[in-house]
């Protein structure tokens, strides 16, 4: 099975120095099939630990009872993890290229699929549409689609004002990452969760000293250097010629179903769209993977699909 501990390595790119991690099955073949896991712009290349608090440690069930693939995945350049923070923020074609070029360094082109959830499936589409050195099998794209949502775009642009506005620094990474988790969840959810206004406000207000608390100054560098990348973006589906599964939530409001439908109709070969009822909006790639398990593992061969997948706690 693939073991819930990842072996840490650094890669140098031209962007930066790139520190990505290596989840093995019991076997350790440095040959085995080749899974790329890669979540949103706060997660972390730590998707899985033994105590099971990784950053998508609900995703770690549909993976386990895999005997012969290796998880590779990456800190983002300029976010909370290891990776460099280059002195310029980077496009979403330039985080794509950084990613490839490590995949490349480390001898791993035959790439069996990219899973990505948020940001994570956005570079997917990214490398599946514009990038040669990579011979990707499959792509599974999960609450991303091929560009940004005007109120995604909304969000973002409001949390640079925020950031430029607030009377320090600290305080302004507060409020951008409350605003975030007001529009990561849904109206629904906050209803059934809260009683009152002022109880949701505190919630996502701790969620913003949360973050601040946990990573200082890197905290900081979510909202100038990755943020800022989403908001230009455009990648033409018609160049992704990979099968590509999509899975969309309904009340996500950062890639909604309209656009999401929308890419499924632009690819040329589309395997499956795998529409979520949630409460939790774009954090239901989070929330709700116990929803998606079955059909992704039955996407991605090497999941061992025929197998019965162990309950997933959330």
């Amino acid at each position: 099975m693939v073991l819930p501990v990842g072996r840490s390595f650094y890669v140098e790119t031209r962007f930066g120095r790139v520190k990505g991690f290596r989840y093995a099955a019991d076997s350790g073949r440095a040959d085995a099939p080749v899974v790329v896991v890669q979540g949103g712009i706060s997660g972390s290349g730590q998707l899985w630990k033994l105590d099971g608090s990784g950053w998508w440690q609900s995703l770690y069930s549909v993976f386990a009872p895999a005997d012969d693939v290796q998880v590779i995945s990456f800190d983002y350049l300029g976010g909370i993890g290891g990776s460099d923070t280059p002195d310029q923020p980077l496009t979403v074609a330039q985080h794509a290229q950084a990613y490839a070029d490590t995949l490349v360094k480390l001898g791993l082109t035959d790439i069996s699929a990219w899973l990505g959830g948020s940001f994570g499936g956005v570079l997917g589409l990214q490398l599946a549409a514009t990038n040669n050195q990579l011979d990707l099998k499959r792509l599974a794209i999960l609450g991303a689609a091929h560009k940004p949502s005007i109120q995604s775009a909304l969000l973002r642009s409001f949390q640079q004002l925020l950031l430029q506005h607030a009377e320090n620094e600290q305080q302004g990474v507060i409020l951008a990452r409350a605003l975030a988790m007001l529009t990561y969840r849904s109206a629904d959810e906050f209803e059934q969760r809260f009683s009152h206004a002022d109880d949701a406000l505190q919630y996502i207000l701790a969620q913003g000293e949360r973050l601040l608390r946990n990573h200082g100054k890197q905290a900081n560098t979510l909202f100038t250097h990755l943020t800022p990348a989403l908001n230009d973006y455009a990648i033409d589906p018609a160049q992704v010629s990979c099968p590509v599964q999509i899975v969309s939530f309904s009340s996500d409001s950062i890639a909604p179903a309209a656009l999401t439908s929308q890419l499924e109709a632009l690819l040329p070969n589309c395997h499956s769209y795998i529409s979520i009822e949630t409460p939790y909006g774009h954090d239901g790639f989070i929330k709700n993977v116990a929803d998606y398990a079955r059909p992704l593992a039955h996407f991605i061969p090497e999941l061992n699909s025929e197998i019965e997948l162990p309950e997933i706690i959330l």
